[in-house]
């Protein structure tokens, strides 16, 4: 089985991504001001191989609308406690940022540390960070902002793998 959980701010399309990716039909996440995802929820779908199966794991956005950070954390923290007691273990973390946003906060700037105390330093091998929302820019725009990520915003998480 290969476990791998979807992560990141509210509205960067965790849930979307999710719903495209297993065929599910669009549930109508984000298509309002609330946040959607409220506890985490794994979806299973068959891999390829026939063998196998992926699950993706949604989990409820940082900044988000009801939660406070620590309490989505807290959340996050028990459930993989919790699965781990199962000997389930994840294969990797999707972190998802939304290409759309033209400035870096301080909210995203606070997640991006809590994520990577989460992770630990030695995981980041099985992180994968995503852009989100190419449709709302330019490439141009959407290029230019990727970049700076992976050399200002993301540097040190990428250097740990």
């Amino acid at each position: 089985m290969i476990n791998s959980s979807v992560m990141g701010p509210t509205g960067a399309g965790k849930s979307t991504l999710i719903d495209r990716a297993v065929g599910r039909p669009d549930v109508g996440a984000g298509h309002d001001l609330m946040s959607y995802t409220k506890e985490m929820c794994p979806v299973r779908y068959p891999h390829s191989d026939g063998i196998r199966n992926i699950v993706l794991v949604d989990s409820p956005g940082f900044d988000d609308t009801f939660m406070t950070d620590a309490q989505i954390l807290r959340q996050i923290a028990r459930w993989l406690n919790a699965t781990y007691r199962k000997n389930i273990k994840l294969s990797g973390v999707l972190y998802l940022h939304r290409i759309s946003d033209n400035r870096v906060p301080g909210t995203p700037l606070r997640n991006y540390s809590m994520f990577k105390e989460l992770c630990g330093k030695e995981n980041f091998k099985n992180v994968i960070l995503v852009t989100t929302m190419w449709d709302e820019v330019t490439e141009e725009i959407g290029s230019a902002r990727e970049k700076e990520l992976q050399s200002d915003f993301w540097r040190s998480m990428i250097n740990l793998g």
